[in-house]
């Protein structure tokens, strides 16, 4: 192994510490592709209005990454699922995510002055990430509310490990190619603002041991291999090209293979510390945890089917705009 590879491993080392279990003996995960948000629910009367403004504006955060597929309002009515859920058992999730083709399932509730937000992964019906943040005692709950739950997304956004995904290049027909004598692959990455040509990237696979606590989420159990690593050579809307400098096996590299971008991983602490919210010290409990590098797939990706369809039909499923 090169010194620049160990270099890497290294630097990434405090994302993985404490997670257990051996890859061989673990489930590899699968794309975070296609979310439902259930309506957040209240205990109180007097917050179903906030709650509900929360919703939207916990979707728009999920949305505006364009990385992800979210459900519509009108979609979850014709489905007749759409009401204010808390906690959910993988039977349930399992059955949810069937019926709306969902990778991702989340919900979330207000009770004794605070806010939890709860996702479950749809392969397996298992809780992946959860966290609940109390209200500042001084201060009305109804101002709190989309505040507290924004601040929850964006830190499980924060938590999912990879920036980007392999997508097969539809002129070439491969997710890795060979050009000039060097070896390729294209990223589909949403948003490509902060990112530039000649950044680092890895390749990695995430592991759940196959022996979990079903009470403990699946972030904290998580395991992340680095398969290869490269530089970013061009980027394109939405997608960038990446040039595989050093691969464990250019045969673990497929369509749907998570991308790491090293450096904008790195910056997600920074964005938290210098958030209005921590500056404003309304809320000390707002801090985020450190970021474990995990994300979800169980072997062979999901074919974008029916629900979220092709990425025409997809627009009139999407938040914005409805």
């Amino acid at each position: 192994m090169g010194r620049a590879l160990k270099g890497t491993l290294l630097s990434i080392l405090f994302l993985i510490s404490g997670v257990a279990g051996s890859s061989a003996e673990a489930e590899t995960l699968s794309l975070m592709r296609r979310w439902v948000v259930f309506p957040f629910d209240s205990d109180t009367p007097a917050l179903k209005n906030a709650a509900e403004n929360a919703w939207w504006k916990s979707r728009e955060r999920l949305t505006a990454a364009k990385k992800y597929l979210v459900a519509s309002r009108q979609f979850l009515i014709q489905k007749d699922v759409f009401q204010p859920r808390k906690e959910l058992d993988s039977d349930d999730v399992k059955l949810l995510a069937h019926l709306l083709d969902a990778d991702v399932i989340v919900t979330g509730y207000i009770e004794n002055r605070g806010f939890k937000l709860n996702v479950y992964l749809g392969s397996s019906g298992q809780l992946f990430w959860t966290k609940r943040i109390s209200f500042h005692p001084s201060l009305k709950a109804t101002d709190q509310v989309e505040m507290v739950s924004d601040n929850l997304t964006q830190e499980l956004l924060s938590q999912v490990p990879y920036q980007g995904f392999v997508v097969t290049d539809p002129l070439i027909g491969k997710p890795v190619y060979e050009e000039d004598g060097k070896t390729f692959s294209v990223v589909d990455t949403g948003n490509t603002d902060n990112i530039q040509e000649g950044m680092d990237v890895q390749w990695i696979q995430v592991y759940i041991p196959e022996k979990t606590k079903p009470d403990d989420p699946l972030l904290s159990q998580s395991k992340v291999q680095v398969i290869g690593e490269g530089k970013i050579t061009k980027v394109k809307k939405g997608v960038f090209v990446a040039q595989i400098d050093r691969a464990k096996s250019l045969g673990l590299i497929n369509e749907s293979t998570f991308v790491l971008i090293p450096k904008l991983a790195s910056k997600l602490g920074e964005t938290y510390l210098s958030h209005d919210i921590v500056k404003e010290k309304n809320a000390p409990e707002l801090l985020p945890t450190m970021i474990n590098p995990v994300a979800p797939e169980s072997q062979g990706a999901k074919k974008q089917t029916l629900i979220f369809g092709s990425v025409v039909s997809v627009i009139g499923l999407l938040l914005l705009g409805l």
